[in-house]
């Protein structure tokens, strides 16, 4: 529910809405590089594959992590392929399908971020693994912005 109203001039909103606290990691290394991170909602995982290897194959990245985070269609991706920001920013524009949301929102932060933990009882499972084109230049223990923050129910 969300309630809206003015008073000389300014506008009030109050949203009440069911949430919980999620743990997310964040793109964005100690040195100022970005691991590569995806978002699909609602896209079939043949076509998310699709897209991922395409950008893959076009700027050579390492191996992209695929997990399922809601049935049927969700998904989100990683690659630890550390590069600059303007780059990852870049292949992410060029992946069709990607979540325009996520997009958006994390370019507006100045980096990405995906959730790690349970959702509804939906925890991230991986579903596949697309071989790369290199060896990743980072892993998982270079990723050190992790943070609480709540999301809707749904």
């Amino acid at each position: 529910m969300i309630k809206r109203f003015r008073i000389k001039g300014v506008r009030f909103t109050f949203t009440v809405a069911r949430t919980q606290k999620v743990i997310g990691v964040n793109s964005q290394l100690d040195d100022g590089t970005h691991i590569l991170m995806w978002d699909f909602d609602e896209v079939p995982l043949e076509d998310v594959r699709i897209e991922l290897r395409k950008v893959q194959t076009r700027y050579l990245l390492s191996d992209i992590y695929l997990l399922r985070t809601k049935e049927p269609d969700n998904y989100i991706a990683y690659c630890f392929t550390a590069l600059p920001w303007k780059r990852v920013v870049e292949i992410l524009a060029q992946t069709n399908l990607v979540d325009w949301n996520f997009f958006k929102f994390g370019v507006y932060r100045g980096h990405f971020t995906l959730r790690v933990t349970p959702k509804n009882g939906r925890t991230p499972r991986l579903v596949g693994v697309l071989g790369g084109f290199e060896l990743a230049n980072c892993e998982v223990a270079d990723l050190m912005s992790w943070v609480r923050y709540e999301t809707l129910r749904r």
